[in-house]
């Protein structure tokens, strides 16, 4: 699937968007401490360069970016941005690297209000999960480097609920290489 400026048309302003991007494919042949330091394999910084750029210009840019503190999420979050252009906030939190479902949605709900656009940049099985426990039990397959976007009919972000959320779409970069 892949998204086009025109899938965004008549939008609700005031409703919540909530981004989650996998990290790119790491490398498991590069040398690394622990699983925290693991880097991106070549083809995981394609992949998310790959992903900036697109999601710049579909004008899916999000205000405010979370981003767990292993290398390989980094690593992904820093080519995205670097290609797209991206003028984002950034938070790095450590809790989101082993964070799971119910961590995350603490998080997110301790969001300032004035950010519309939020994106988590996590792992798997957290994302799929998140999508699953926000979006009425949506089972999801997220490969790396992937985005899905969910939204939410609500102000607050600490309203943010389960089964309240909308999956918009999931873009792979599969879908980008066609």
């Amino acid at each position: 699937m892949t998204v086009q400026q025109g899938d965004f048309e008549g939008e609700e302003t005031s409703s919540k968007k909530l981004y989650l991007f996998r990290h790119g494919k790491s490398d498991w042949e590069a040398r690394f401490g622990s699983d925290h330091d693991r880097p991106l394999a070549e083809r995981g910084r394609i992949a998310a360069e790959y992903m900036g750029k697109h999601l710049a210009r579909v004008k899916q840019v999000p205000d405010l970016i979370l981003c767990s503190t292993s290398v390989r999420t980094k690593e992904t979050l820093a080519l995205a941005m670097e290609r797209g252009k991206w003028q984002s906030d950034v938070i790095y939190y450590r809790e989101l690297y082993l964070a799971g479902v119910q961590e995350t949605l603490e998080v997110i709900r301790k969001q300032s209000d004035s950010v519309t656009k939020l994106m988590i940049v996590s792992h798997e099985p957290m994302c799929s999960s998140l999508i699953a426990e926000l979006a009425m039990g949506a089972n999801v397959k997220f490969p790396t480097a992937s985005v899905a976007r969910i939204s939410f009919r609500a102000e607050h972000w600490k309203d943010i609920n389960s089964n309240k959320g909308r999956l918009d779409w999931l873009l792979t970069p599969k879908a980008l290489f066609k």
